[in-house]
């Protein structure tokens, strides 16, 4: 259970932080600062996967 809420968290804080920097961009670049939030929503996801997989040599 804890780490449900956990990852609930890290995905509100991440869509949050991707909201943000649409909204900061949004007056400069307009709609395309979607492309921004998407970014880092994809970063987000990268880096969560990344930590997810055990690195080479270990199981």
């Amino acid at each position: 259970m804890r780490e449900l809420v956990t990852t609930l968290l890290d995905v509100l804080g991440l869509l949050l932080v991707a909201a943000g920097a649409g909204a900061a961009l949004l007056p400069w670049i307009g709609w395309g600062a979607l492309t921004a939030s998407g970014a880092v929503v994809l970063a987000g996801s990268w880096w969560a996967a990344r930590q997810a997989r055990p690195a080479r040599g270990e199981r």
